[in-house]
């Protein structure tokens, strides 16, 4: 019971985070994108999109094996944060050094290059990254919604100070950077109220965390190539402008990811710990979270897609039309990362990080090879496509090891109401679109979609059972049942 409610207690804070920073976060990207324009927007997220691509090398998979490790033996946490602070450290001085050796070897226009140099000293800032593991590991993220909070918020006024003062694109960039540095020292800062961070270098215990987290780094590259290939490949074979209608609905797909990552970031130390300790708590963690993934990663699938053009038309304006379609396919790629999230979270939990590197890889090779066939024929559309049939075979991939490997049974019978509940509200959509507004038919197939799962019975006594322990005074003297 209480490691139920501190697993809700650390997912409302993980949520309210997730609402609150992408709210901002939205603004902020809303002025700078109606701003600078498609095509200056096109450079500015190229300019992140090449740094993303060197984002592997100050973190090299350490993070997540930083985490697991410090949920296990909490005693250990401070030595865990000071070496992996000093390994970051100077994984990050590499990341830059290759980052300026990159940008002076491609022949980048001046304009670019002198964002790609702004953008690239991000990299030198996440060498403090490390301070987060304390907050993951002993389920504090009220912390985090305070840093996150303090990074949006002074984005968000430094944008207002820019376009106010008609400065140029390279300021939204070091506003961007500056931004992340803010988060990172109050991460430092606040760290000491947790933790006795100790920077005695232990040689051995860092061996350690490079051996295990090798395949989380691997995956990490191949995770880039098939998550920002498609912006470069874009900016080369089509031009900025379609880079910044492909970004516009990216940014908003994007956005949704913090969904599934607030489930997987509360229960990534739980399911480490259950993993070593009872086995059956960690089959019932997995399939619970599976369940609920699905259903929400579907629901808003289905509803994004019937109100793409709607919501391109509010958020960027008519100028911004044209990504439309990028987002009615996007957000299916979306719908399948809430799984694919979790297929990591648990591999890296029970120790398999070696199994993500492989679905990362086959995702890569399949998203390089569909967007060199269709980006040249239908650009951005075909960028949108290859993502999404690279994440659904790492999906795929993904659901096939764990069933086979680790939980030894089939969650597709999980799978079919939420399938029912989709086609009824799809249906619904259709044949009344014309008749009422698409928000208000966005908002109905909510209430629609539950019915439907209570109704089928897919909503069972232990999912009840869970709703219940969000309110501790209804529930606060019954047991909490773990079978499956």
């Amino acid at each position: 019971m209480q490691t139920i409610k501190s697993l809700i207690r650390n997912s409302g804070f993980l949520f309210l985070n997730g609402i609150a920073t992408n709210i901002l976060s939205f603004f902020a990207l809303l002025y700078v994108a109606r701003y600078l324009g498609p095509e200056e927007y096109g450079t500015y997220s190229f300019a992140f999109a090449f740094v993303y691509f060197l984002n592997f090398i100050p973190d090299l998979g350490v993070h997540q094996i930083l985490v697991r490790e410090a949920a296990k033996e909490p005693e250990k946490a401070g030595r865990l944060i000071g070496n992996g602070t000093i390994m970051k450290f100077f994984l990050s001085l590499a990341a830059l050094l290759l980052a300026f050796i990159l940008i002076n070897v491609i022949n980048f226009p001046a304009s670019t290059r002198s964002a790609l140099y702004i953008a690239s000293l991000g990299l030198l800032v996440s060498g403090t990254g490390a301070y987060g593991i304390i907050y993951e590991a002993k389920l504090r993220m009220e912390y985090s919604l305070l840093f996150n909070l303090a990074n949006k918020v002074y984005f968000l006024v430094f944008v207002f100070l820019a376009i106010a003062n008609n400065w140029e694109l390279n300021v939204f960039i070091f506003a961007s950077v500056s931004a992340t540095l803010v988060h990172n020292l109050l991460m430092v800062l606040f760290s000491r109220k947790l933790v006795d961070v100790s920077f005695d270098i232990d040689l051995p215990l860092i061996k350690q965390l490079l051996k295990e987290s090798i395949p989380i780094a691997v995956a990490s590259v191949f995770t880039i190539i098939y998550f920002r290939t498609d912006i470069l490949m874009l900016s080369f074979l089509r031009g900025d402008a379609e880079v910044g209608f492909y970004s516009a609905a990216y940014r908003l797909t994007d956005a949704l990811i913090f969904l599934p990552s607030v489930i997987t970031t509360s229960t990534f130390p739980v399911m480490s710990k259950y993993f070593k300790d009872s086995f059956d708590a960690f089959s019932f963690a997995y399939a619970r979270t599976f369940k609920y993934l699905f259903a929400a990663g579907l629901l808003i699938a289905i509803v994004v897609t019937f109100a793409s053009d709607r919501i391109i038309n509010i958020v960027y304006g008519s100028e911004y039309q044209n990504s439309a379609i990028a987002l009615q396919i996007l957000i299916w790629a979306t719908a399948i990362m809430f799984i694919n999230v979790l297929i990591s979270s648990t591999c890296v939990s029970s120790g398999n990080q070696q199994i993500i590197s492989k679905t990362a890889i086959l995702a890569a090779i399949l998203n390089v090879v569909l967007n060199l066939i269709l980006i040249p024929s239908i650009g951005y559309t075909g960028a949108a496509i290859a993502t999404v049939f690279s994440a659904f075979g790492s999906m795929l991939f993904g659901l096939f090891w764990i069933q086979k490997n680790l939980l030894h049974k089939s969650l597709l019978r999980l799978t079919y109401s939420p399938l029912i509940a989709a086609g009824v509200i799809s249906l619904l959509i259709i044949f009344v679109r014309s008749h009422a507004d698409i928000l208000f038919l966005s908002i109905l197939s909510v209430p629609v979609f539950a019915g439907i799962l209570y109704i089928t019975g897919w909503i069972d006594s232990d999912d009840k059972k869970l709703f219940r322990n969000l309110f501790p005074a209804i529930e606060s003297d019954r047991e909490f049942s773990k079978p499956l």
